[in-house]
């Protein structure tokens, strides 16, 4: 972001001399750095601002509906304000404050928070805003310059204007800054460091000549926190941007003397610095195309009156190739988030300079620099309105190609493929179905990073401070905060498993004290032989770090530590809430020096300790002798934003309730969560979901395109919405926004079963085999008659189940109390694995499923078809909150919760011990037999421990209030 130094101060004069021979006819020397002919990537250009004497910068919001840019036609300010224009209505509304100066802005991703760089709190406001209007009425123009001033700081508001944040506090120039693609970063240039100490001679001098000298990039969080330099050099480094993923950072990099800038890239981490033009002349502006394959920019090697746009590929390999044609200066391009739009600044003799729009050939540039053809660009283009397998199959190989790296929620190839999507919907004559645009955005955590201050100190017989990733790692449980120094105890595996009728129980804290100690622990269980596989099996459930956290929790523990002979890097493990101790790794060697150091020990290495632990017979741990341990944790959690795509046929109205067809399409990425079930060499694969669930969205789209067509459009009497969900792998998140907002967001904020009356969904239908499942029937009365009724007239064997509590979208329909059913053609051997990949489909298998689902749909747009909504029981024997749990409440976690201190609750079932009780929607459970609550984990623990048929407490906050009820637990039938 810059808008010019243009960059003509100094500069001018300096290298005027140096190109003065060469703005008529292009040196032979020059032509053999770039190409120069003439082509058409650009088309269709027109200007879209016309207001004031200059405008510049204009940068699209991640949805493409707005564009947020500089303008210099604020009544009684003659400097540049931020504008936002908005494309459907073409109407630009001023959002920054109207006084100072102010430049580049940029629009957040989520599309609410837009950040600009201003002067407006410097005192001398007033006073520099009239000796402007003073100079800009000499006759005799000065060239023009761009401002440095060192009261600008970076800014944030809403869409308005409103809700004003500083996010920076330093004297000197702080501009030019960008979003991150999922928002958490800003990247940006400054010359605070001229401001923070005292210069030399030589450096003031510089300073008064030229403050962009002393310009470099910088990264913070959003928030304007962990500021951390990125570049150190000599002269000016500015104009930083992200690429579409933000793993790269393209900037333009000043030589010493200000005389010439080259375009540059680095990694977001500022390593991996270096030049991808080597044109000796004024090449500035660099913007990555969405592909990441190459990089627009301005450059001066036509000479100082003509700034030509050049496009460079982004590792530098190939010549520049020239793409604008016109006299004048044309510089500061930016993409569109699709790529194929183009914006840039023009400014004409006179020195107006304005913002044009055109078309971009992607193709085209891709052909000029040797690039090889964009990948997944054709395969949805010739979608037919019919359902046939050729689509299906277009649809599937789309999704769960390589190019999408397994579609994980909140990831960059969950932008492009919920784009492509909303284009079809549009395309097809669908109408969003709530706000603006087909795509409605919501909030997860997504991960914890490790913060700057993380230290853990050993003190007492052995005393050594620790190296973070080597000898100690924090994991992502952890509560941050600093931790005073305490004793250190050893309690085997740490496990708590109670007895059953076919098990004694085992306890690793049996006679031993753990108040107020850190609590050492192995990892895992003790190893199976063929003696002790049952009682290996009753200890899995109980091996968890999770579960091993709530024990130790449980039984006042300071704090936990698990050894680990290798230190692995953080994992984000899932965080609902943080742990209310901390919880770190250790390494065996460290521990092999606490042992050798303590003279009471009978174990004087980690090997020896673990091979007399790693049994089934109990043996009691021990306190470690004079052994101390403090530490300072300090974990940062990120934020990341899902997608879902929504779009309707027929508009929503209040006299006809509408059908709801959807399909979840996220996936596991790379695999890296506990949800991958791959194995050995499989593991960090991309897990394609090929099934689960691109095979659901192919059955979305080929619906949505069949009913959108003019012949069946017309016999359509029923509002009907489709949705490709996000946020299934991780807890039916995209699914539960859309309903928990639909009042707040949807179009006649009426309740959400006020709107709809049924919900199909589809996950995992690409593997039909011997039947077809339609799960959910008893979420209405009318399903099963229904269902019988078609499984007569379909080509398709039906199998059923009437628990509507299913782990996927639909129960996020059937609890906003709209009956719900779910096809499934089976579960495989791929689920969740690699392997689950587009030729292991079976496509005609697809088709029938998908007709059947037609069949279902057809038959409920009929104007007399209803449906009568049933509270039902949940499945006693069902794995909704477990895999091996023993125990059954009917409570209905709500995984969509975010920091919630305990665990909230979407409902209870009906005549399940929780509704009994008392328990209610948005209850949020924080005691539980007498153990406190704090996250999912520690609810999970007390389900695989409490005792059933006998009353215990559960404490719930209720709006606010504490409430004490009795529930008693029943056995899983």
């Amino acid at each position: 972001m810059l808008f010019s130094k243009i960059i003509i101060i100094t500069l001018i004069v300096i290298s005027a001399v140096v190109y003065a021979e060469n703005t008529e006819k292009i040196s032979d020397q020059i032509l053999n750095l770039i190409n120069n002919s003439e082509n058409t990537v650009i088309t269709n250009s027109k200007q879209i601002t016309f207001v004031g004497p200059r405008a510049g910068e204009g940068y699209f919001s991640a949805d493409a509906k707005k564009m947020i840019y500089q303008s210099e036609r604020a009544p009684g300010n003659p400097f540049y304000q931020m504008y936002l224009l908005d494309f459907e209505s073409g109407k630009s509304d001023l959002i920054s404050t109207g006084f100072g100066k102010t430049t580049c802005g940029w629009i957040h991703p989520n599309n609410k928070t837009v950040m600009w760089s201003s002067t407006h709190l410097d005192q001398s406001t007033k006073k520099k805003t009239n000796a402007e209007y003073i100079e800009r009425k000499n006759p005799v123009k000065g060239k023009y310059a761009w401002s440095f001033d060192e009261q600008f700081e970076i800014f944030s508001s809403d869409l308005n204007g409103k809700n004003i944040k500083q996010l920076t506090r330093s004297l000197g120039y702080d501009a030019e800054g960008s979003y991150s693609a999922d928002g958490q970063k800003i990247i940006f240039a400054s010359n605070r460091s001229a401001y923070d100490h005292t210069l030399t001679a030589d450096e003031t001098k510089k300073l008064a000549q030229d403050a962009s000298y002393f310009m470099d990039i910088y990264i913070m969080d959003a928030d304007g926190k962990n500021i951390k330099q990125l570049t150190s050099t000599k002269g000016y480094d500015g104009g930083p941007f992200f690429n579409a993923d933000s793993t790269k950072i393209t900037w333009r990099r000043f030589s010493e003397d200000g005389t010439r800038a080259e375009i540059y890239t680095m990694n977001a981490d500022g390593t991996d610095q270096k030049p991808v033009t080597k044109l000796n002349a004024m090449s500035w502006a660099p913007f990555f195309h969405p592909s990441g394959d190459y990089i627009v920019f301005a450059t001066s090697v036509l000479g100082f009156s003509n700034f030509e746009l050049f496009i460079v590929d982004s590792h530098g390999l190939k010549k520049p190739v020239r793409v604008t044609f016109s006299d004048g200066f044309d510089g500061l391009a930016s993409f569109s988030p699709d790529g194929k739009k183009i914006t840039w600044s023009h400014k004409n003799s006179r020195g107006e300079s304005q913002i044009y729009l055109a078309d971009w050939s992607d193709e085209q540039a891709r052909k000029i620099l040797d690039l090889p053809a964009a990948k997944n660009n054709n395969l949805l283009s010739n979608l037919s309105s019919e359902i046939n397998i050729n689509d299906t199959k277009s649809i599937v190989n789309y999704l769960a190609s390589v190019d999408f790296k397994g579609r994980a929620t909140g990831s960059l190839e969950e932008k492009i493929y919920t784009q492509k999507i909303s284009d079809l919907f549009k395309k097809w004559g669908l109408k969003p179905a709530v706000g603006q645009n087909f795509i409605q955005p919501f909030e997860f955590i997504s991960g914890v990073n490790i913060g700057k201050d993380n230290e853990v100190e050993l003190n007492g017989r052995f005393q050594s401070k620790l190296k973070i990733g080597s000898d100690f790692q924090i994991v992502s449980h952890s509560k941050s905060g600093k931790f005073n120094s305490m004793p250190l105890v050893f309690s085997g595996f740490g496990i708590q498993a109670p007895a059953n009728d076919h098990f004694s129980g085992y306890d690793s804290f049996k006679n031993l004290d753990v108040r107020n100690k850190w609590v050492v622990v192995l990892d895992g269980s003790p190893a199976p032989d063929n003696r002790n596989l049952k009682i290996h099996s009753e200890l899995v459930p109980f091996s968890g770090l999770q579960h091993k956290i709530s024990v130790a929790k449980k039984l006042g523990a300071f704090g936990i530590i698990i050894l680990e002979e290798k230190i692995s890097p953080l994992k984000f493990e899932g965080r609902l809430s943080e742990s209310s101790i901390p919880v770190i790794k250790l390494s065996t060697f460290v521990f092999d020096k606490i042992l050798n150091s303590d003279l009471k020990s009978d174990y004087k290495n980690f090997n020896l300790l673990k091979k007399s632990f790693d049994h089934y017979d109990f043996k009691s741990g021990f306190k470690i002798d004079s052994q101390y341990l403090s530490a300072t944790v300090d974990l940062k959690t990120e934020k990341s934003t899902g997608l879902n795509v929504i779009g309707m046929i027929n508009p929503l109205n209040l006299k006809t309730k509408a059908l709801l067809i959807g399909a979840h399409g996220d996936h596991l990425g790379y695999g890296l969560s506990g949800a991958s079930l791959a194995t050995g060499a499989q593991n960090g694969f991309i897990h394609y979901g090929a099934d689960d669930n691109a095979s659901g969205v192919s059955g979305v789209l080929e619906l949505a395109h069949h009913y959108s067509d003019l012949q069946h459009s017309k016999k359509i009497t029923k509002p009907l919405v489709f949705a490709v969900w996000s946020g299934e792998e991780i807890g039916v998140l995209g699914s539960n926004h859309f309903v928990k907002t639909w009042k707040s967001d949807g179009f006649n904020k009426l309740d959400f079963n006020k709107t709809f009356f049924a919900g199909l969904n589809m996950d995992m239908i690409g593997r039909l085999q011997n039947q077809i499942f339609v799960q959910g029937l008893a979420s209405a009365k009318e399903w099963t008659g229904m269902t019988e009724q078609l499984a007569i007239t379909s080509n398709i064997n039906i199998a059923t189940t009437q628990d509507p509590y299913l782990p996927t979208d639909s129960m996020a329909i059937y609890l906003g109390k709209v009956p719900s059913i779910s096809f499934f053609t089976g579960s495989h051997a791929f689920y969740h694995t690699p392997n689950d990949k587009p030729e292991t489909l079976n496509y005609e298998g697809l088709i029938k499923s998908i007709n059947l689902v037609k069949n279902f749909s057809d038959y409920l747009i009929l104007p007399n078809t209803k449906l009568t909504y049933q509270a039902v029981e949940g499945d006693k024997g069902s794995k909704l909150q477990g895999r091996s749990f023993r125990i059954y409440l009917g409570t209905i976690p709500d995984y969509s919760q975010d920091g919630i201190n305990g665990v909230k609750i979407s409902g209870a079932s009906k005549n399940s011990p929780a509704e009994i009780s008392g328990l209610r929607a948005g209850d949020i459970i924080i005691e539980f037999d007498r153990t406190k609550i704090e996250n999912i984990y520690d609810y999970v623990y007390t389900l695989q421990t409490v005792k059933p048929d006998i009353k215990t407490n559960i404490k719930v906050m209720r709006e606010s209030k504490l409430i004490d009820l009795e529930i008693k637990p029943v056995l899983k039938e």
